[in-house]
């Protein structure tokens, strides 16, 4: 399993770094054809990010000895997830996201919680109201609404004097201003996904619903999912005595797997910028607090899922 090379563009980030982490960006590649435009982005319209990619290490073999690979994550995808999902998709055998469950606006496949002087903020890409009940990969983003300024003046004002915040900013901005040129929520949301999980230096991306029935031919994909083709993926098969993990305290906005389980996953309380801890903060939160060294709270989640 290798890590994708997703683009980075402040190449002085790795290089004032001297963690493990850090040290396995080994070059940065000044021309070839966006990550984005491979397999990985196959059934979307993107835009072309304006970042250079770089290329990275594989994964050290640690990683993937915490993988159970009796469980299959079946995770909707997420603007910036949380601790608890992220817990879910480090330990979990195979990892699913769901672009084609409804849309749910209880869901934080358009969300993510911030840290703020008086507890958390709610940051949200905001969706077209006719659009609220069709599945997530249809849905779009109300460009009507001036949201990007209102997410990077929040982010700013909360995060300004973290430690990472200088490192940082100038990529999320960038991430920020593409996503905002996407009509599809699930393209900006991908696009930011994606962009986290080479900040985190992470395992190989996720798959998703949508390609892997893709990949079928459609006379297989019944027998395959188990379910007609355009049937919500709440019955997909799993291999004998394997469980599936589902986000936590999602019974109102995710439809439950019939093998669905819940690991007991103990989320450990890192320093956030303001006093005390608020628990459900996605994932830019930890980066602009910890940086490269994130990698050790993802590494101090306890499972009583062995």
């Amino acid at each position: 399993m290798f890590r994708y090379g997703l683009p980075f563009q402040n190449t002085n980030y790795f290089s004032g770094c001297k963690s493990v982490v850090a040290n396995r960006i080994i070059s940065a590649k000044a021309d070839g054809e966006p990550a984005h435009r491979g397999k990985i982005f196959q059934g979307h319209e993107t835009h072309p990010p304006k970042q250079k990619p770089v290329s990275v290490m594989p994964i050290d073999p640690g990683t993937a000895s915490r993988q159970n690979k009796s469980v299959t994550a079946l995770l909707l995808p997420g603007y910036a997830p949380d601790l608890q999902w992220m817990a879910r998709a480090l330990n979990a055998g195979r990892v699913i996201l769901d672009d084609r469950h409804p849309f749910s606006r209880k869901s934080k496949v358009h969300r993510t919680k911030i840290r703020t002087p008086d507890g958390h903020q709610w940051l949200s890409l905001p969706i077209v109201t006719e659009d609220r009940r069709k599945p997530i990969n249809r849905v779009r983003i109300d460009d009507r609404r001036p949201w990007l300024q209102h997410h990077l003046q929040a982010l700013e004002f909360n995060y300004r004097n973290s430690l990472y915040f200088d490192y940082f900013e100038p990529e999320i901005r960038a991430d920020l201003q593409v996503a905002a040129e996407y009509e599809l929520l699930l393209d900006a949301v991908r696009h930011l996904m994606q962009r986290q999980w080479i900040y985190l230096q992470l395992p190989e991306f996720p798959e998703w619903i949508s390609e892997i029935e893709a990949d079928e031919p459609c006379t297989e994909r019944t027998a395959v999912a188990g379910r007609p083709v355009d049937e919500p993926p709440e019955n997909l098969p799993v291999a004998p005595g394997s469980s599936v993990w589902q986000e936590p305290n999602s019974r109102n906005y995710q439809k439950p797997h019939p093998e669905a389980t819940q690991p007991d996953f103990r989320i450990p309380e890192y320093r956030q910028h303001f006093p005390g801890f608020v628990p459900g903060c996605g994932v830019l939160d930890m980066l602009f607090e910890y940086g490269p060294e994130s990698w050790q709270i993802l590494d101090g989640i306890k499972s009583g899922h062995g």
